[in-house]
């Protein structure tokens, strides 16, 4: 069971998202409220929660000036943000939080939200592979984005943001590379590179670049670049068959 903090300073909001959690009062108990910087400092201190929910947006001491303040003393304290704003979604992901929440928040994003915050609690017993991707949900102007494995170009990280590029869009994710990778066929997409996941279907050039590494020129509209680093090279060559 997770202890919740919930920080915010509008009654109404905090209600809102109490009724979201709701149905996951099984693994997330929700034991304390904040409606300020200070309150929400002092209530960390008196007890060890384990997951906080915190308004970016805050009288006196912003989200992410608290969240800093919180992973230095608990650096083990999970944070996720509510924000009505995206424009502080790199900074939050720099603090390594575990999740950016844009209001209104849907009942889809909160369950992804739960799954994420679980996830570590149950690493310990590891479950079955789970199942391949046939859409990856991807987010555009407070909307849900199915996007079909099938029409995925490439996936590239970008400051902290996770991003699904097609033929003629980018959404960002709330996956991981890794979750990604290790979801996603190995017999079409492969990791090239820390930051790049391709779609081997996808390729339409192979060229050489520096210090061993290559570069992939994909199908999408604006011929993008994959990097490909040093220690994927083999794998790309023997799969194209390049000697």
């Amino acid at each position: 069971m997770l202890k919740a903090l919930i920080v915010e300073d509008e009654y109404p909001a905090r209600q809102e998202l109490r009724f979201l959690l709701e149905p996951y009062h099984d693994v997330i108990e929700i034991i304390g409220e904040a409606q300020s910087a200070k309150e929400a400092l002092s209530l960390i201190k008196a007890l060890d929660y384990d997951v906080v929910f915190l308004d970016v947006k805050m009288p006196g001491m912003s989200g992410v000036e608290i969240a800093r303040l919180l992973k230095e003393d608990h650096p083990q304290l999970k944070i996720v943000f509510v924000s009505a704003h995206e424009q502080y979604a790199v900074d939050a992901f720099a603090i390594q939080v575990v999740d950016y929440l844009l209001k209104p928040v849907s009942n889809e994003r909160i369950a992804e939200t739960v799954r994420r915050l679980t996830q570590s609690e149950t690493a310990e017993h590891p479950k079955a592979p789970a199942e391949p991707l046939t859409w990856v949900p991807c987010e555009s102007n407070g909307h849900t984005i199915p996007v079909n494995v099938h029409d995925i170009i490439f996936i590239m990280a970008e400051h902290e943001i996770i991003y699904i590029y097609t033929y003629h869009e980018r959404y960002p994710t709330r996956f991981t590379l890794q979750e990604l990778q290790e979801r996603l066929s190995p017999d079409t997409f492969l990791r090239t590179h820390r930051s790049f996941i391709a779609n081997m279907h996808q390729v339409k050039e192979i060229m050489p670049y520096f210090n061993g590494t290559y570069l992939l020129k994909m199908k999408d509209r604006q011929g993008s670049e994959v990097v490909v680093s040093r220690s994927n090279v083999k794998k790309v060559k023997e799969l194209f068959n390049i000697t």
